[in-house]
Protein backbone atom coordinates (compact mmCIF):
# COMPACT_ATOMS: atom_id res chain seq x y z
CA UNK A 1 0.00 0.00 0.00
CA UNK A 2 1.28 3.05 -0.81
CA UNK A 3 1.97 5.99 2.23
CA UNK A 4 -0.45 8.91 0.92
CA UNK A 5 -1.96 10.80 4.16
CA UNK A 6 -3.54 13.88 3.02
CA UNK A 7 -2.43 17.28 3.47
CA UNK A 8 -3.63 20.30 2.03
CA UNK A 9 -1.94 22.17 -0.53
CA UNK A 10 -2.10 25.75 -0.87
CA UNK A 11 -1.26 28.35 -3.68
CA UNK A 12 1.76 29.23 -1.23
CA UNK A 13 3.15 26.05 -1.75
CA UNK A 14 3.09 25.34 -5.74
CA UNK A 15 6.38 26.19 -6.87
CA UNK A 16 6.48 29.24 -9.51
CA UNK A 17 8.95 27.71 -12.47
CA UNK A 18 6.85 26.55 -14.89
CA UNK A 19 9.40 22.82 -15.20
CA UNK A 20 8.72 22.57 -11.48
CA UNK A 21 4.83 23.08 -11.58
CA UNK A 22 4.75 19.91 -14.69
CA UNK A 23 6.87 18.30 -12.46
CA UNK A 24 4.52 18.17 -9.77
CA UNK A 25 1.51 17.84 -12.19
CA UNK A 26 2.86 14.78 -13.46
CA UNK A 27 3.78 13.60 -9.64
CA UNK A 28 0.04 14.71 -8.66
CA UNK A 29 -0.85 12.74 -11.64
CA UNK A 30 1.10 9.20 -11.06
CA UNK A 31 -0.09 9.50 -7.04
CA UNK A 32 -3.77 9.62 -8.44
CA UNK A 33 -3.35 6.67 -10.94
CA UNK A 34 -1.77 4.55 -7.60
CA UNK A 35 -4.64 5.53 -5.84
CA UNK A 36 -7.51 4.36 -8.11
CA UNK A 37 -5.35 1.23 -9.13
CA UNK A 38 -5.82 0.19 -5.44
CA UNK A 39 -9.57 1.28 -5.23
CA UNK A 40 -10.19 -0.65 -8.10
CA UNK A 41 -8.06 -3.25 -5.71
CA UNK A 42 -9.62 -2.81 -2.92
CA UNK A 43 -13.60 -2.49 -4.75
CA UNK A 44 -12.89 -6.10 -6.22
CA UNK A 45 -11.81 -8.12 -2.65
CA UNK A 46 -15.06 -6.30 -1.18
CA UNK A 47 -16.93 -8.13 -4.23
CA UNK A 48 -15.64 -11.47 -3.39
CA UNK A 49 -16.17 -11.16 0.30
CA UNK A 50 -19.55 -10.71 -0.31
CA UNK A 51 -20.08 -12.86 -2.75
CA UNK A 52 -18.59 -15.79 -0.36
CA UNK A 53 -20.50 -14.57 2.74
CA UNK A 54 -23.55 -14.12 1.32
CA UNK A 55 -23.69 -15.82 -2.19
CA UNK A 56 -24.28 -19.22 -3.47
CA UNK A 57 -21.09 -20.20 -2.36
CA UNK A 58 -21.10 -19.68 1.02
CA UNK A 59 -24.32 -22.27 1.04
CA UNK A 60 -22.12 -25.10 -0.72
CA UNK A 61 -20.89 -27.94 1.25
CA UNK A 62 -18.35 -31.00 0.93
CA UNK A 63 -20.54 -34.17 -1.07
CA UNK A 64 -23.62 -31.73 -2.09
CA UNK A 65 -22.96 -32.40 -5.73
CA UNK A 66 -23.10 -36.20 -5.23
CA UNK A 67 -26.39 -35.57 -4.07
CA UNK A 68 -27.64 -35.34 -7.07
CA UNK A 69 -25.60 -38.34 -8.77
CA UNK A 70 -28.60 -40.13 -10.85
CA UNK A 71 -25.77 -43.07 -11.64
CA UNK A 72 -25.62 -44.24 -7.43
CA UNK A 73 -28.56 -46.54 -6.21
CA UNK A 74 -30.14 -44.66 -3.47
CA UNK A 75 -30.85 -47.17 -0.46
CA UNK A 76 -34.61 -47.74 -0.06
CA UNK A 77 -35.50 -46.05 3.34
CA UNK A 78 -37.77 -48.47 6.06
CA UNK A 79 -41.29 -48.19 6.00
CA UNK A 80 -41.93 -45.65 9.23
CA UNK A 81 -43.34 -47.10 12.23
CA UNK A 82 -46.94 -46.61 12.45
CA UNK A 83 -47.29 -43.94 15.72
CA UNK A 84 -51.15 -44.22 17.03
CA UNK A 85 -53.25 -41.14 16.65
CA UNK A 86 -54.88 -40.24 19.59
CA UNK A 87 -58.15 -37.66 19.43
CA UNK A 88 -58.70 -34.31 20.69
CA UNK A 89 -60.56 -34.31 23.79
CA UNK A 90 -63.98 -32.39 22.88
CA UNK A 91 -64.83 -29.05 24.78
CA UNK A 92 -68.79 -28.45 26.42
CA UNK A 93 -70.58 -30.79 28.36
CA UNK A 94 -70.60 -34.54 28.12
CA UNK A 95 -73.41 -36.47 26.35
CA UNK A 96 -76.17 -37.23 28.94
CA UNK A 97 -76.71 -41.18 30.00
CA UNK A 98 -78.19 -43.35 27.71
CA UNK A 99 -79.66 -45.23 30.90
CA UNK A 100 -82.02 -42.13 31.55
CA UNK A 101 -85.60 -42.00 30.29
CA UNK A 102 -85.81 -39.89 27.32
CA UNK A 103 -88.99 -37.98 25.80
CA UNK A 104 -88.97 -36.32 22.35
CA UNK A 105 -90.12 -33.34 21.61
CA UNK A 106 -90.41 -32.86 17.22
CA UNK A 107 -90.79 -29.38 15.96
CA UNK A 108 -91.83 -28.92 12.42
CA UNK A 109 -93.07 -26.82 10.00
CA UNK A 110 -96.74 -26.26 10.80
CA UNK A 111 -99.11 -27.51 7.74
CA UNK A 112 -99.40 -23.77 6.56
CA UNK A 113 -95.93 -22.98 6.37
CA UNK A 114 -95.75 -26.24 4.58
CA UNK A 115 -98.34 -25.14 1.97
CA UNK A 116 -96.87 -22.27 1.04
CA UNK A 117 -94.28 -24.10 -0.81
CA UNK A 118 -93.99 -26.23 -4.10
CA UNK A 119 -91.69 -28.42 -3.13
CA UNK A 120 -90.83 -29.58 0.47
CA UNK A 121 -87.81 -32.16 0.95
CA UNK A 122 -86.87 -33.12 4.48
CA UNK A 123 -82.60 -32.99 4.62
CA UNK A 124 -81.82 -33.61 8.27
CA UNK A 125 -83.02 -32.48 11.54
CA UNK A 126 -81.14 -30.64 14.28
CA UNK A 127 -81.12 -32.43 17.98
CA UNK A 128 -80.24 -31.31 21.27
CA UNK A 129 -80.71 -32.49 24.54
CA UNK A 130 -82.13 -31.28 28.03
CA UNK A 131 -81.68 -32.46 31.36
CA UNK A 132 -84.95 -32.24 32.91
CA UNK A 133 -85.22 -32.53 36.57
CA UNK A 134 -88.16 -33.25 39.31
CA UNK A 135 -87.33 -34.35 42.40
CA UNK A 136 -86.28 -38.09 42.68
CA UNK A 137 -86.39 -38.18 39.20
CA UNK A 138 -84.37 -37.24 36.14
CA UNK A 139 -85.39 -37.15 32.49
CA UNK A 140 -83.78 -36.30 28.97
CA UNK A 141 -85.62 -33.88 26.97
CA UNK A 142 -84.59 -34.35 23.05
CA UNK A 143 -85.79 -31.61 21.21
CA UNK A 144 -85.76 -32.64 17.18
CA UNK A 145 -85.83 -29.86 15.03
CA UNK A 146 -86.99 -31.26 11.37
CA UNK A 147 -84.65 -29.11 8.26
CA UNK A 148 -86.29 -28.54 4.84
CA UNK A 149 -85.10 -28.25 1.16
CA UNK A 150 -88.08 -25.85 0.32
CA UNK A 151 -88.78 -24.96 -3.30
CA UNK A 152 -91.15 -21.90 -4.38
CA UNK A 153 -91.41 -20.37 -7.98
CA UNK A 154 -87.67 -21.28 -8.79
CA UNK A 155 -86.60 -20.52 -5.92
CA UNK A 156 -85.02 -22.40 -2.67
CA UNK A 157 -84.29 -22.10 0.60
CA UNK A 158 -83.75 -24.27 3.65
CA UNK A 159 -86.67 -24.19 6.90
CA UNK A 160 -86.66 -25.35 9.61
CA UNK A 161 -89.05 -25.99 12.85
CA UNK A 162 -89.48 -23.17 14.95
CA UNK A 163 -86.55 -22.80 17.79
CA UNK A 164 -87.65 -24.05 21.36
CA UNK A 165 -88.48 -21.78 24.21
CA UNK A 166 -84.88 -22.18 26.45
CA UNK A 167 -86.06 -22.14 30.54
CA UNK A 168 -83.47 -19.42 32.32
CA UNK A 169 -82.97 -20.11 36.11
CA UNK A 170 -85.34 -16.87 36.43
CA UNK A 171 -88.45 -18.67 35.29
Amino acid sequence: MLDMSPAAITAADLPLEPEALQAFALEQNRLACALWEQLEILQHQLAQLNRAGCGARSERLAGQVELFDATTDLPIPPDPAKVPVTGHTRRGRPALPKDLPRTRVAYDLSDAQKAAFDALERIGEERSETLHYEPSKLTVIEHMRFKYAAQKDGESTIRDGERPAVATAEE
